[in-house]
């Protein structure tokens, strides 16, 4: 009996307990600041761009208000931002005929004018979608079909390489025909890569439309048009492999082609006619150095002619060092027959000895024009030589001067061209400047003989040269060219008397109006600098040379 009084006692107890509980519960329970934590809760989702969660969200928000709102007013104004957060959330995930029906449930909820063109504009955007995506899987297909297009293409370039990679050599004609091949294809390939662009072009500009009403498609048109666009990037990366196989096995015919006899043949031509064109080109530059003086329309020309001579020469160089590879490679020689070997043989040396010849020219005219673009004693580049050009010379000689030698900072200060700016070169351009001096040892327009720049051969000059015979060491070693009458590259007897004829047989010129001039001597011959058209000195000659060889 007392166990059972216990037991009764203890379940009172709880039912008592549980209640007080509830009824606490209920005491303490508001939903009205459940809601706000809800609500912000949706707020941070839709900070988060999370549509989709915004979406559930506010569907279970709404269903939990509409439980309240009766016995609770304040959660009306909930109901309605939370239809709206729906409706949103839908229409940025591109379900506009969702958001449109949300609005209507919101609108049977509780009647608002407000929400008839929130609906009409979800409609419409519903309609556009279709449209945007009916464009886009059109432009997609398009594309597609373009890209096979591309790739069967490729591929068959692919076979034609392929074929001849095949062959064991391979000749001028099959290489043509192949480039001929290739070349239509080509053509093809890029009329559907131009005709992709234009498709690309009008897609884009028919379609702004859509993107400036920031109109997105649904998670299943989406789907759809991701599909499509990996399948043409699967296309393009296709293509890309087989034109990468198709270049280089290009590369390889072309080594094999290079390699073959009638590659090094078509090679060792392109560089004969090649060395023709120098030649001929280096003619004309030394024509015009033989003049004296140049004048200003010689020189633009010179440099002119210097501009395609350099291009030329580079491609000299490509073509050499390919006919040098061939030659020295084993493997290439060796598979070439006897007469082939004895062929390229002598076609090699041949254009390897005019190849010297044009360095040799080549250095010439460099030196030359590197004289000619200085204008000797012109220090301050105003044109003219005169005290300003003495003085400046001046103050450079007597300033600070660094310890290592030479020293010369500007080039048209070095008058006796000995690398040095010393007094010997200050008095060269007093003496210029008095008016007793034409022209500099170094000025390439000095006459042979005239030893003392003054533009005329008279018996000073004889001196000078008779004295350089004896001591050429008090000169600088310029004076040698100068004193270099007859251009044999030595200064002797030969020189004093070729000099004392020219001042003993004097050529004297006659004036415009008939009149004997005065006793102006005119010396005969050519300096060094000029560029002497033989063999030896490295000029024109070598283009017959050159014809000779083939």
């Amino acid at each position: 009996m007392a166990i059972r009084s216990s037991r009764f006692v203890l379940v009172l107890s709880a039912a008592l307990l549980l209640a007080f509980c509830t009824s606490a519960s209920a005491l303490f329970f508001d939903p009205v600041i459940q809601a706000k934590v809800w609500a912000d809760r949706i707020d941070g989702l839709i900070k988060e761009n999370k549509n989709a969660q915004v979406e559930a969200e506010t569907q279970k928000f709404i269903s939990w208000l509409k439980k309240y709102d009766q016995n609770y007013p304040r959660l009306e104004s909930f109901i309605g931002t939370a239809y709206n957060q729906k409706a949103t959330a839908e229409a940025k995930q591109g379900k506009y005929n969702e958001a449109a029906n949300t609005i209507r449930e919101s609108h049977a909820w509780k009647p608002n004018p407000g929400n008839i063109d929130k609906v009409m504009k979800y409609e419409q955007n519903d309609a556009a979608q279709r449209e945007y995506y009916a464009k886009a899987l059109e432009f997609q297909n398009k594309r597609i079909e373009l890209k096979r297009q591309i790739l069967n293409l490729v591929q068959q370039k692919e076979k034609l390489v392929n074929e001849l990679l095949k062959a064991k050599d391979v000749t001028k004609e099959q290489l043509e025909k192949l480039q001929a091949s290739l070349k239509e294809l080509s053509a093809k390939v890029a009329a559907a890569r131009k005709e992709m662009s234009d498709i690309h072009a009008a897609y884009v500009k028919d379609t702004e439309k859509f993107r400036k009403d920031e109109i997105v498609f649904n998670a299943r048109q989406a789907a759809v048009i991701n599909a499509k666009a990996q399948t043409a990037a699967k296309l393009v990366t296709a293509i890309g492999q087989v034109e990468t196989r198709v270049a280089k096995g290009l590369l390889t015919i072309t080594e094999k082609y290079k390699w073959s006899w009638s590659g090094l043949e078509e090679l060792l031509g392109k560089m004969k006619d090649l060395q023709v064109k120098i030649m001929d080109l280096q003619k004309q530059m030394l024509g015009i150095m033989d003049k004296k003086p140049l004048t200003d329309a010689d020189k633009k020309k010179l440099l002119e002619l210097k501009e395609q001579l350099d291009k030329l020469l580079e491609e000299q160089n490509k073509l050499m060092a390919d006919l040098e590879k061939a030659f020295m490679d084993t493997k290439t020689f060796n598979k070439l027959t006897p007469d082939q070997q004895a062929k390229y043989l002598e076609m090699f040396k041949t254009i390897r000895e005019a190849d010297n010849v044009i360095d040799k020219t080549t250095a010439k005219i460099e030196a030359f024009l590197k004289q000619m673009v200085v204008k000797y004693g012109d220090l301050n580049k105003d044109g003219k030589i005169d005290a300003l050009d003495l003085a400046q010379m001046a103050r450079l000689l007597i300033g600070i001067r660094p310890m290592i030698w030479p020293w010369n900072p500007i080039p048209a200060a070095d008058l006796d061209g000995d690398g040095h700016l010393t007094w010997a070169d200050y008095n060269l351009l007093k003496e210029a400047v008095s008016g007793d001096r034409k022209t500099f040892p170094v000025d390439p327009a000095n006459k042979p003989g005239d030893m003392d720049g003054n533009g005329v051969i008279d018996h000073e000059d004889v001196y000078m040269v008779a004295k350089y015979i004896t001591d050429p060491k008090s000169f600088a070693k310029i004076y040698g060219k100068i004193a270099d009458v007859n251009g044999d590259g030595k200064v002797n007897m030969e020189d004093l008397s070729a000099l004392i004829k020219n001042i003993t047989t004097p050529v004297v010129p006659v004036a415009k109006d008939g009149t004997v001039a005065s006793e102006t001597m005119v010396a005969s011959g050519t300096g060094d600098a000029t560029g002497a058209t033989t063999g030896d000195t490295g000029t024109g000659d070598a283009a017959d040379t050159l014809d000779s060889g083939y």
